[in-house]
């Protein structure tokens, strides 16, 4: 038979043929997990020159690289380089035909998940996956296939490490050990943390600068001062930023007061490091927490504008923190003893209520302890003291913000050091982390400036003060929430005690000014009692919440 007449019923391909002189684009991932594989075959610099010499070999040509760091493939979307890359993918507009790996293992070592990702690159996005070490592709059915099966026994290779490494692991932590990276506050010193200077046989962790700071924010937590004040607190006098978040888990980690609870172990323990803070302090926060927390049978609120009283006046019956609560029908606020032994108190006096407001006696309470106006001079003289080792404090802030300078100076060095001669340079994570340095930078030198001006206009801060001294009632009724907290807090840090009964005030601890202005009271004549007045008053002012320019212009 002539076959030669059946040519014209033959079907046309349809499968496009790429031009041989047009080079597919891929992007290269590679990663190791830790510093310690410095292995050749197993480097950074291993697997860039294994996947280029594949690249070259195979007509491919490599337009952006990702990774290039240490980071575990437990899993994979904790890692960030892996997640810019599988991001880039999804949001590039051009995507690349592959992305080519070493070793299927630096790609993932999740198993499953690793699996349905590869899944969604090839079939939604169109972009495959290269093994250049094997030549395994998932441009084939059975190259998918066998990449699958190596991500599945990737998986089962980190199972059965783990199945090694636990019961160590397990034993290092029961003996008071801590595993991974510590809270803040510590410095970690030991045989493979990152810091070289910082190696040593065995295992030691040790409170640093910042812990020295925290001790002071866990302190002024047992007294019962707010974190949004402490938070305040902690960047006006020592410019250390915390956030909310941070600072609610710290109150609530046993870390601090040197109790390991990791979930290794069967019941807590003790561990090896320096206790943060005392067990009584960590129990005086705990019991705020505790108190702090939501009552049935009303609707209980937090400090607001209307009852900024709550949780800083304490019951004279009971002992415990006021809360308060509004009634929402007759939109009436209220405040209330958690114990119910003081009753529901009316945050306001009203025609209509039988009681003074809590409020209200709160402002008749403070306008004792105004100053009368023949009585300012006498402040105004302690006030020029204290303001002069406020000043003295100010050079030793300025110090320390300069050393912080010069640190973050030293990372941009190093930063500049590492782009520059790295064979590899990521421009874009230069600029971002350069960026990010270079506004800390900009940062600390206003802190500087602020603080080394801050003491220009010494007398407008006394005559500030003095106003203050002089109308306390007016200054707390005319202010925002956050005005009358902080001048709560500063002119009685511990609190007061309410007596539901007659609404009178009794004082647990007071501010220096407080007492200074109380003294000269007592006896401005009296020139002895007025040199221990001083220097009494100006101590406590100077140690406790201060009168820092800031309150000043309350």
């Amino acid at each position: 038979m002539n076959l030669d007449k059946f040519k014209k019923f033959k079907k046309e391909s349809t499968v496009k043929i790429t031009d041989s002189n047009t080079q597919k684009e891929i992007w290269s991932y590679t990663r190791v997990s830790s510093k310690e594989q410095t292995k050749k075959k197993y480097s950074i610099e291993g697997q860039i020159k294994h996947i280029e010499e594949y690249a070259l070999d195979n007509d491919l040509v490599i337009t952006q690289r990702h990774g290039g760091t240490y980071e575990s493939a437990k899993r994979d979307f904790t890692r960030r380089e892996f997640k810019l890359l599988i991001d880039n993918v999804r949001s590039a507009k051009k995507k690349p035909h592959a992305i080519a790996i070493k070793f299927i293992s630096r790609f993932s070592r999740s198993g499953g998940s690793a699996i349905g990702l590869v899944e969604e690159l090839v079939e939604t996005l169109k972009v495959h996956l290269i093994e250049t070490s094997s030549g395994l592709t998932t441009e084939t059915e059975k190259g998918q296939m066998d990449i699958y099966s190596k991500l599945l026994h990737s998986k089962k290779e980190n199972m059965m490490r783990m199945e090694m490494t636990l019961p160590a692991l397990k034993d290092f932590v029961e003996e008071g050990n801590w595993l991974g990276r510590p809270p803040r506050g510590y410095t970690m010193y030991g045989e493979k943390v990152t810091n070289y200077k910082n190696r040593i046989k065995g295992q030691e962790l040790k409170i640093n600068e910042e812990g020295k700071i925290l001790k002071k924010a866990w302190q002024w937590k047992s007294e019962g001062m707010p974190d949004f004040l402490i938070r305040q607190r902690l960047l006006d006098q020592y410019h250390f930023k915390m956030t909310k978040q941070s600072m609610s888990n710290m109150w609530r980690n046993p870390f601090y007061v040197g109790v390991s609870k990791h979930r290794m172990l069967d019941s807590p323990i003790i561990g090896k490091w320096p206790a943060l803070v005392p067990e009584k302090i960590w129990d005086k926060v705990q019991a705020l927490l505790q108190d702090a927390k939501r009552q049935s049978g009303y609707e209980k609120s937090k400090i607001n504008e209307f009852r900024p009283l709550t949780g800083f006046i304490h019951c004279a019956q009971c002992g415990a923190p006021i809360t308060s609560y509004i009634a929402k029908k007759k939109n009436v606020h209220y405040y209330k003893c958690q114990h119910g032994k003081g009753g529901n108190m009316n945050a306001f006096t009203t025609p209509r209520s039988l009681k003074v407001g809590v409020n209200d006696a709160f402002i008749d309470f403070l306008k004792q302890f105004e100053l009368e106006d023949h009585k300012a001079e006498a402040l105004k003289s302690i006030l020029s003291t204290m303001l002069g080792r406020h000043a003295d404090n100010n050079k030793d802030q300025v110090k320390n913000l300069k050393l912080q300078l010069k640190k973050v100076q030293e990372k941009i060095d190093k930063v500049d050091e590492r782009y520059f001669l790295s064979e590899n340079q990521n421009e874009e994570a230069y600029v971002k982390i350069k960026g990010k340095l270079e506004s800390e930078i900009e940062i600390i030198k206003s802190k500087i400036q602020n603080v080394s001006g801050d003491l220009s206009n010494q007398d407008n801060y006394i005559e500030k003060a003095i106003d203050f001294s002089q109308n306390l009632s007016k200054h707390w009724n005319s202010g925002d929430l956050s005005s009358k907290l902080i001048i709560q807090q500063t002119l009685f840090p511990e609190g007061l005690i309410i007596n539901p009964e007659n609404r009178e005030y009794r004082t647990k601890k007071m501010n220096g000014l407080i007492s200074v202005i109380e003294s000269i009271a007592r006896d401005e004549k009296d020139s002895k009692s007025k040199k221990a007045t001083q220097k009494g008053g100006l101590s406590s002012i100077v140690a406790g919440t201060g009168l820092e320019p800031v309150t000043f212009g309350l």
